[in-house]
């Protein structure tokens, strides 16, 4: 009985101990915590850093603008700060960019190499930031599994070490950070990456009277052929496909359009109606669809009235996600999107916000196009303030588009030089460049009286910019060297809907006696034997041979017509990237010089029969695939830095620096340090 009593006593002794043990852990833990925020880092809490991106402004464009005294905010913080060109990826391309921004890290480790990946099983294209799940249903029709989406980005973002340290971090619209990650205490916003209803980066739709074909356009659009009958209209909006359907059918929506005069009709879609005058824009018109009795998701969109008279035309947006009903998560917490709409009004949830397709078809005008570019910018601008005057952050990121889509689409009106240049155009929208630039200084301007001696601030872009006056078919020299075979003389060309399951790619090569192929903006690939379906190249010494071969090849191509040679330098993947995720890298990229870019043709596989050919549309900018040695970006700051050459992925330890955290081991960026003590 005595045993049994000193056995029960050491028991509960044990048990009071451990108990001990959990209350000094737990209690420990707190204290932790805690002293992060508070003592374990004297002034920690008292810091704050501040970063806008802008994404694509230009260093020379900048300095120009700043010398001519048009940008008196920029360049009052870059004399008293710093202002300093800031180096960029290979390739020179936002998703590229941003995720190495995000994690300090060369895209070796995050794995984003490009816009679209491609499966060496199919040789199909998808886009590279995102992968979707399509989830489970019971007689398609019960949900027994969500469908998902997963971020592509590996790597740690300096944001997430940031909170887990305590610091409360806002983190908005920076690109490839869709479906949103947690912060800790924060809050995050997804930018580009987060697609439209349709799962595309933007799916326009074109309504119009005098139309010769319908269906799709090559870079994303709907073109829909209308008849008025009693002048009345019955169309259909073009929802998601419905994947619950064994068709997978496009989930359709009525519209009925019933015209008043020559100059005002009425747009009725669903349990709303509004009317327009010509030139006019709607308001958000949100759109139900239904994929069957029981599920249903909810979008939104924007209608523009161009014309009643002679010839009836109207553009609908890209239909965006509801932000207070998202058929995905696209902020942290997921209350968090619709608590900003309640607070600040319906506002655009798709990463490619600007509708740069439409106008490169030449559906919309420049006059509507900057229009919804402003109205966009102001919108976004309207969300930093009302996180900013909050004041309630250590880490506060927001990251503005508007910058790069401007000059896509509209340096042909600033360089004289480029097959699109319009006299008269460039008289009436020259400017436009620049008026996106001001906006960029006002909103530094708006932003500086919440930056005080205790609050770096850092203005960055990812990229430079280039004229885009001549289009380079990868794929139709890799024909004529004898790299590619193909099994007729014609190549199809491609549209961007091929790219959601509704086209057939490669119908013509024979991959039976195909030694490479081109696929994304900028990226060649070998048929590597024991990794492409098809592969008939020997890993070794064949592998690298037929490396060095293409390289020296291409490094001589020039333009027949000015003699002038068109790629900078051909870059192997083992000598500019490092990591986990270099197996998944394109075998070699291409680095172009100034004036040109590989075709969108060759980015979807495309095999058109010149090689060389005048870029005549719209979108006349660009950095994708242009060498990052001559696209840097900016990199500007309250602070004096003394790093003269500093890079994208130097600024996530420079925060964590300037936070007094440890800097992980795997992040290859360097902390850009401070000129003096600040």
């Amino acid at each position: 009985m005595e045993g049994e009593m000193t056995i029960m006593l050491k028991r509960k002794s044990v048990r009071l101990l451990l108990i001990i043990i959990l209350f000094l852990f737990i209690s420990g833990g707190l204290f932790f915590y805690n002293s992060v925020r508070k003592g374990a880092n004297p002034g920690l809490s008292e810091k704050k850093v501040i970063i806008l991106g802008f994404d694509g402004i230009d260093p020379d464009l900048l300095s120009k603008w700043m010398d001519e005294g048009n940008l008196s905010n920029l360049k009052k913080l870059g004399e008293s700060g710093t202002f300093l060109e800031l180096g960029t990826t290979n390739p020179a391309e936002s998703p590229v960019a941003w995720s190495s921004f995000a994690t300090g890290t060369n895209p070796g480790k995050t794995g984003i190499f490009d816009f679209l990946k491609r499966d060496p099983q199919t040789y199909m294209p998808d886009l590279a930031t995102t992968s979707f799940s399509e989830g489970k249903f019971l007689l398609r029709l019960f949900p027994i599994e969500k469908p998902s989406v997963t971020c592509n980005r590996k790597g740690t973002s300096f944001w997430q070490i940031a909170s887990w340290n305590g610091l409360k971090c806002i983190v908005l619209q920076v690109p490839v950070t869709f479906p949103p990650e947690k912060v800790v205490g924060g809050k995050l916003l997804s930018g580009l990456g987060v697609p439209d209803i349709r799962g595309t980066q933007g799916t326009f739709s074109y309504y119009a009277t005098d139309v010769s074909e319908e269906g799709d356009t090559e870079m994303g659009g709907k073109i829909t052929k209308v008849k008025v009958k009693d002048r009345k209209i019955k169309t259909i909006i073009y929802g998601p496909r419905n994947r619950l359907s064994r068709r997978r059918e496009d989930i359709l929506v009525p519209v009925e359009i019933e015209i008043i005069n020559d100059k005002q009709a009425i747009i009725k879609v669903q349990d709303k109606e509004e009317k327009l005058d010509v030139g006019q824009w709607s308001d958000w018109f949100v759109i139900k669809f239904k994929m069957n009795p029981l599920i249903k998701v909810y979008g939104m969109g924007r209608f523009y009235l161009i014309s009643i008279k002679p010839e009836f035309r109207l553009y609908l947006c890209p239909i965006n996600f509801y932000p207070k009903k998202p058929p995905f998560p696209i902020s942290y917490p997921k209350s968090f999107c619709k608590k900003l709409a309640e607070e600040i009004g319906l506002y655009k949830t798709l990463g490619w916000a600007i509708d740069t397709w439409a106008l490169n078809e030449s559906r919309i005008d420049e006059k509507t196009f900057l229009e919804d570019l402003f109205y966009t910018m102001n919108q976004r601008e309207e969300i930093m303030m009302n996180m900013l005057k909050k004041k309630d952050f250590d880490l506060f990121l927001f990251i503005f588009q508007a910058s790069d889509r401007v000059q896509h689409m509209f340096w042909r009106l600033i360089d004289e030089t480029h097959p699109a240049y319009d006299r008269e155009k460039a008289e009436k929208y020259g400017d436009a460049i620049l008026k996106v630039y001001q906006k960029m200084d006002e909103i530094i301007g708006e932003v500086m009286p919440f930056v005080d001696e205790d609050t770096t601030l850092f203005v960055v872009s990812d990229h430079g910019f280039h004229s885009f006056r001549k289009a380079v078919n990868l794929n139709t020299w890799l024909v004529k060297n004898g790299y590619m075979t193909l099994s007729s003389e014609k190549g199809k060309e491609y549209k961007l809907e091929d790219l959601f399951g509704r086209g057939e790619f490669w119908p013509n090569v024979d991959w039976q006696r195909t030694k490479a192929y081109a696929l994304g903006l900028g990226c060649i690939y070998i048929n590597l034997k024991g990794r492409e379906a098809y592969g008939i190249v020997k890993p070794g010494d064949e592998y690298n041979s037929l490396k060095e071969e293409i390289v020296t090849k291409l490094k001589n191509l020039r333009d027949p017509v000015t003699g002038k040679r068109v790629i900078v330098d051909v870059y192997k993947r083992e000598n500019i990237y490092k990591g986990k995720y270099l197996k998944e890298a394109p075998d070699l990229v291409v680095g172009f010089n100034e004036g040109y870019r590989v075709s969108w043709q060759t980015a979807l596989g495309g095999i058109p029969p010149e090689i060389i050919v005048e870029n005549k549309s719209n979108w006349s900018g660009d950095h994708c695939s242009l060498d990052p040695s001559i696209t840097k970006g900016i990199f500007l700051s309250n602070k004096k830095f003394v790093r003269e050459s500093p890079s994208i992925i130097d600024i996530a330890p420079t925060v964590l620096e300037i936070f007094d955290l440890p800097i992980p081991e795997e992040m290859d960026g360097k902390p850009i340090k401070f000129r003096v003590a600040n």
